[in-house]
């Protein structure tokens, strides 16, 4: 666990975010994250590769606005995969671009990023969510496209030297 965040399970968050913003003894989580602490989520989805389980964090970075981030992980993952968004800058626009999809959402240094308000945290949990598991589908894309390479020229040398696939 990073230092300064607080560990909170998935099951709490998902409570807080279903009870709203009251201040209550059911949503003990929600004022722990209104009163500065910065908390940290294990949840129930793992990244491909080494990376382990889906982690999230949430802290406040103003006084209206909550901001949801995977700590850095998805990046990693990626990159554990041969997609390094800092060595190829295609990759680099379509993660950003992709991120910007999402109202709020970002990569803020190094860490992908969606802020939101207080009380439209259940929203922008699920959108966040959401938006992982598109980011790390570009994997199986990398895959296709080295396939659809791979294919093209077995049929380019099946046709012997000089020809190429229109």
């Amino acid at each position: 666990m990073a230092e300064g965040l607080s560990p909170i399970s998935f099951a709490e968050l998902v409570a807080a975010v279903s009870a709203g913003t009251q201040e209550s003894a059911e949503n003990v989580t929600l004022g722990r994250l209104l009163e500065g602490q910065k908390l940290q989520v294990e949840t129930p989805f793992v990244y491909p590769g080494r990376q382990g389980k889906v982690m999230l964090e949430l802290a406040m970075v103003s006084q209206d606005r909550v901001r949801i981030s995977d700590g850095g992980l998805l990046l990693r993952c990626l990159a554990e995969q041969g997609m390094d968004v800092q060595g190829d800058m295609i990759l680099s626009r379509t993660v950003f671009h992709a991120a910007k999809q999402f109202p709020g959402a970002g990569v803020y240094r190094g860490q992908l990023c969606l802020d939101c308000q207080p009380d439209s945290l259940a929203a922008g949990l699920w959108s966040f969510l959401q938006m992982l598991v598109e980011l790390i589908g570009l994997r199986h894309c990398k895959y296709k496209d080295a396939l659809v390479q791979f294919e093209k020229r077995r049929d380019a040398d099946a046709h012997g030297p000089g020809w190429r696939p229109s």
